[in-house]
């Protein structure tokens, strides 16, 4: 058996939250019915409280309260609500299973996650990038590959962060020589048995490897969600990836962007990146709503 098989037989893991599940079938049906929709979300009451806290919270700022699914989806929109959905449902999910492992690191990995949706977020916005909100849920689970090594063997990913941190091994280089394989590769794995939208696959697979995107789809949001993860890195909320510093502007994601909206070349980045870290205290906030 391969170490993805056994990675990936991991209870908690193989599947799906079940409304999670639900929605994503919903969706694909051409015939949508948003009351449908409403229902299935409504059926975990615990998911539903997270959701609307979400809806009204700072990070989408409607000016006026959400109080129902239904009205979340008609203010926010199908491809946000779902968004917001499917986030919710796997953080809430795998946030839980800090037991199997050191609390301080899944917290520490959630802090990383949760900063990098938010700023992902923000990022699109500023550069006035009209998508489906893949960014934001990308943010939250691009280093979903990462957490599922760490909770298969938590020694073993001691001697990765060991690495990382006093032998100046990038975390690629350092899963790859403990474990043989890399966190891409198996988030990539992970999310093609979840089944998730491809521009999210494509996210949490190939964050460290647009130039090897064999599709086009979500290229721009996977661009805008290594942004967001690199610099959070380097603003003291990353997850050893043993990034020391970081020029933007040489990134191949920021000239990537830059080839689609050339306007870009004409930003103060210094001013730029320093509006993007202001939006860290919603990184907090979105974090205390969904672990509540």
């Amino acid at each position: 058996m391969s170490i993805i098989d056994k990675l990936l037989e991991t209870q908690e893991l193989a599947t799906l939250p079940p409304v999670a599940a639900k929605v994503l079938l919903l969706i694909e049906n051409e015939n949508i019915d948003i009351r449908e929709i409403a229902r299935v979300v409504e059926t975990d009451p615990t998911l539903t409280i997270k959701l609307l806290r979400v809806a009204n919270s700072p990070l989408y700022a409607t000016y006026t309260d959400i109080t129902s699914v239904q009205q979340a989806i008609i203010n926010l929109g199908l491809n946000r609500l779902t968004n917001i959905v499917l986030g919710v449902s796997i953080f809430s999910k795998l946030f839980m299973m800090k037991e199997k492992g050191s609390a301080e690191l899944i917290e520490k990995f959630w802090w990383h996650s949760s900063c990098t949706a938010v700023v992902a977020k923000a990022l699109a916005e500023k550069i006035h990038f009209l998508s489906k909100d893949y960014e934001f849920i990308g943010g939250l689970l691009h280093d979903i590959g990462k957490l599922t090594i760490f909770q298969y063997d938590t020694h073993l990913y001691s001697k990765v962060l060991s690495l990382v941190e006093f032998s100046n091994y990038t975390d690629l280089q350092a899963e790859q020589e403990i474990y043989g394989i890399t966190h891409p590769v198996v988030g990539l794995a992970l999310a093609n048995l979840w089944k998730l939208p491809m521009e999210l696959t494509n996210i949490i697979g190939f964050h460290h490897d647009i130039e090897n995107l064999s599709n086009d789809e979500g290229s721009e949001e996977l661009a805008i969600v290594r942004i967001a993860d690199m610099l959070t890195e380097i603003w003291d909320a990353g997850f050893y990836e043993g990034l020391k510093s970081l020029s933007l502007k040489d990134t191949k994601e920021w000239k990537f962007l830059v080839e689609q909206k050339p306007e870009l070349q004409d930003l103060d980045l210094e001013v730029f990146t320093f509006e993007l870290e202001e939006e860290f205290k919603n990184s907090r906030i979105f974090l205390q709503l969904i672990s509540e």
